[in-house]
């Protein structure tokens, strides 16, 4: 049976767009305009420059720049640990929604219990 074969690094790039560590940051119309002109006269973007696609429009008027964050190694640890922190607490207030709300529901069937025995 055939596996696919995945793009570990254009996954990592695509988890580090997620998380905030690159960012895509839209140029001025301004500069969009200049960008656009600039490929209508055959000349190359600026270094850093990328125009947005689109795989059913193909290559739109718009442009964006790419934004890497300045973290040493060990403020990235810092960031995702903290990151898993935030949703280990979000499971945490979950698992407690579910168990009020399974408690509720005993409590209930018990009193059904005892006021339909006691008719």
């Amino acid at each position: 049976m055939a596996k696919n074969i995945f793009d570990l690094k254009r996954e990592l790039r695509q988890l580090r767009y997620e998380n905030d560590f690159l960012q895509m940051i839209d140029c001025s119309k301004e500069d969009c305009k200049k960008y656009q002109q600039m490929l209508k006269n055959g000349e190359k973007l600026p270094e850093g420059v990328f125009q947005y696609t689109s795989q059913e429009l193909g290559e739109t008027n718009s442009f964006y720049t790419i934004y890497e964050t300045d973290l040493t190694e060990e403020e990235k640890s810092e960031y995702i640990l903290l990151r898993q922190n935030l949703m280990f607490n979000d499971i945490r207030t979950i698992k407690n929604c579910v168990l009020f709300f399974t408690i509720l529901a005993v409590i209930s069937l018990v009193l059904g219990f005892i006021v339909a025995a006691f008719k």
